[in-house]
């Protein structure tokens, strides 16, 4: 595992990342193939930064956190993944259930303070702020003896203003930690990197105890998030081609020293607890993660979501997390795609013939992006699955640039590359500016006590609505919630069950498994033909429904077949036969329709509610358009109470409202289930 090329033994052991060792790896990194004579224009920069680096590095850190503190956000966000952490967290303290979601790590680490301080949510966000204070500094060290210090310097003040990477640092996301550890890991691996490459002796036990570490914290990102595995690839893989055999065993055997004590933990003492992890492979291949109807992904699918993902968050996230995309546009680009896509295999061209430290960086980058584009649906749409790699995307892309411009005649580039930096610096800087206005009074206002100011109506009113169930109903009654950790927060701690999805089936497999089932046989009717019938006769006719199939707007139920309930349905639909479709004919008609359509069987629901002891349900007017109120809304709660409702008219009481009709309101239903016996 030594390196090969030594010019001799000596009695003291290197300090890995000593200043002869990374100097003479910083100019090897910096300064190869630029002309042998005369000055170019970064070189000019760079001697005027280099011994001012350290206090860019407190210029930066005082950005961070002035910016930073102006941006402080003491609400949890709408997202809800964030107060899912927290709850989690709880569950885990409290010995409820183990957290499974996006990585269990961060909640586990949460519940250190919440074993403290309670569920203090602003303190549990103060630890993001000194998690991305902390990435900054491992950020610094990393890079500051291996790229061009001008340039460096102006992504370090970019870094420090940047209103995407702060805004974690106020939120209970795992984004902050994530940061954290990924440029703590990176500057240790480059540690290792300089040991194994440097020409003097190092021992076996010296490498060992490196590569333990390094497998300790690829173990600990990779329970972080999911993505965090690719941290661990990337580094074998890199040994690997730099035909470190040893090391890259020693890395992998140390991940699983600390795996398997955790993998056994987990069983023994968690056991039938455990929940399915969301990123399994059948999550990964859905079409749509929210309707399973769509089924999966074929391998064209795939690569089609992989293309569309790159577009998505390289040239819209990406390029608004630099400050050069306006925020409200959903525009995408292909060009601006490529272009990125470009600059990046530019970079790992030049890193492979000079750097062993930016090839590594950028197979790392790469990598991560890549599975990234694979595993998302592209639904998420959300700049937190980039946003972890900005700064160094930031760094590969200025790199490649630089090398580029010390071939013949590209020069002026290192002009442009700079004049780049400053306007995004500028522009980034601008936009964290605009954000702290507006955050300004709102933050004023939460401080002075108003937890639910900057909340638009449609939230505040189910926030409300959580909040008015923990004061006026026994935990002992189960509420269900569409975002049931925002209300376990703004409840001050009790559970809600969370309704995330309508479960629906592929109409054609649900029939099969119908007429499986049922003996004689069954029919279809159009919903809408039976709406003339009296309130009586419907409910009779309606509670023999098995399912419903939705085509588009058309709702059909499917029935099993009767004489008694034919003629039934004819007498009491308003003088007009109604419409009796073979479910066989139906399924034929969907296959051909252009419409989407899926099958809902409403005992299914029932079942769902029934098992989790539900009683009450929060239904809320939560916009699709978080920025205005179009009169769409993430109707998830109303479907599955609609489809119920089909079957069971009546089932469901309206107990509380809180928001007049016209002003988005959120309402709470009791449900009777003796009503109909169930």
């Amino acid at each position: 595992m030594a390196s090969s090329s030594r010019r001799g033994s000596r009695k003291n052991k290197p300090v890995p990342g000593n200043s002869k060792q990374e100097k003479t790896a910083s100019r090897s990194d910096r300064r190869r193939n630029q002309p042998v004579s005369g000055s170019t224009f970064t070189e000019q920069i760079d001697r005027f930064i280099e011994p001012r680096l350290s206090l860019i590095l407190i210029v930066s850190l005082f950005l961070t956190i002035f910016f930073g503190a102006f941006l402080f956000d003491v609400k949890i966000s709408t997202g809800g993944d964030d107060s899912s952490y927290i709850e989690m967290a709880d569950n885990y303290l409290k010995g409820i259930s183990f957290p499974t979601f996006h990585g269990p790590l961060y909640s586990m680490f949460l519940s250190l303070p919440i074993l403290i301080f309670g569920v203090h949510v602003v303190m549990l966000k103060l630890f993001s702020f000194v998690f991305v204070i902390g990435h900054l500094i491992f950020f610094f060290y990393t890079f500051r003896k291996h790229f061009s210090p001008g340039l460096f310097a102006l992504i370090m003040l970019i870094v420090s203003v940047n209103s995407a990477i702060l805004y974690f640092a106020s939120q209970t996301y795992s984004e902050a930690m994530y940061m954290f550890l990924q440029s703590l890991i990176i500057l240790l691996f480059i540690k290792l990197l300089l040991v194994l490459t440097g020409d003097e002796s190092v021992s076996l036990a010296e490498q060992i105890k490196y590569c333990l570490i390094l497998g300790f914290f690829a173990f600990v990102i990779s329970l972080t998030r999911d993505i965090g595995i690719v941290m661990l690839i990337s580094m074998v893989l890199f040994l690997i081609i730099q035909r470190k055999y040893a090391a890259g065993i020693f890395i992998t055997l140390s991940y699983f020293v600390f795996l398997i004590p955790y993998k056994i933990y987990k069983s023994v003492v968690w056991g039938s607890f455990q929940a399915t992890r969301t990123g399994n492979l059948s999550e990964i291949l859905l079409k749509d993660h929210y309707n399973r109807a769509e089924g999966y992904e074929d391998f064209a699918g795939m690569i089609t979501r992989f293309f569309e993902n790159a577009r998505l968050y390289l040239s819209k996230h990406f390029m608004i997390g630099i400050g050069l995309h306006d925020p409200a546009s959903a525009d995408k680009s292909w060009f601006v795609t490529f272009l990125v896509t470009g600059l990046l295999l530019m970079a790992l061209f030049y890193a492979i013939r000079r750097s062993k430290i930016m090839l590594f960086i950028t197979i790392y980058v790469g990598a991560s992006l890549a599975a990234t584009f694979i595993a998302l649906q592209t639904s998420w749409d959300q700049m937190r699955m980039v946003v972890i790699y900005i700064p160094m995307m930031l760094i590969i892309i200025s790199w490649g640039i630089l090398q580029l411009s010390y071939q013949k005649g590209y020069g002026i580039l290192q002009v442009v590359l700079t004049g780049m930096l400053l306007l995004v610096f500028f522009k980034t800087t601008g936009q964290t500016i605009d954000k702290m206005k507006t955050n300004r009074q709102v933050l004023a206002e939460n401080i002075k006590g108003d937890k639910y100011y900057g909340f638009t109506p449609d939230w505040q009113h189910y926030l409300r609505m959580s909040e008015w169930v923990g004061e006026n109903l026994p935990d002992s009654i189960g509420v269900a919630s569409r975002k049931p950790s925002m209300s376990f927060i703004y409840s001050k701690g009790r559970d809600f069950y969370g309704i995330y999805r309508l479960p629906v089936a592929v109409p054609g497999e649900l029939n099969y498994e119908l007429k499986r089932k049922i003996t004689g046989g069954l029919f279809a009717v159009p919903n809408a033909e039976l709406e003339a019938m009296p309130p009586e006769f419907l409910m009779l006719v309606r509670s023999n429904a098995l399912a419903f199939v939705a085509d588009g707007d058309d709702l059909y139920g499917i029935y099993p077949e009767s004489e008694q309930l034919r003629d039934f349905m004819d007498l009491y639909s308003g003088g007009l036969p109604v419409s009796k479709i073979a479910t066989d004919s139906l399924m034929i008609r969907l296959e051909h329709s252009s419409a989407s359509n899926y099958a809902v069987s409403p005992d299914t629901l029932v079942k769902e509610l029934r098992d989790h002891r539900v009683d009450y349900v929060i239904m809320a007017s939560l916009r699709a358009d978080p920025n205005a109120n179009t009169g769409r809304t993430i109707n998830t709660v109303q479907r599955f109470l609609y489809f119920i409702e089909q079957k069971y008219p009546g089932i469901f009481s309206l107990v509380h409202q809180i928001g007049a009709d016209h002003e988005e309101p959120a309402w709470l239903y009791k449900i009777n289930y003796d009503f109909y016996n169930l």
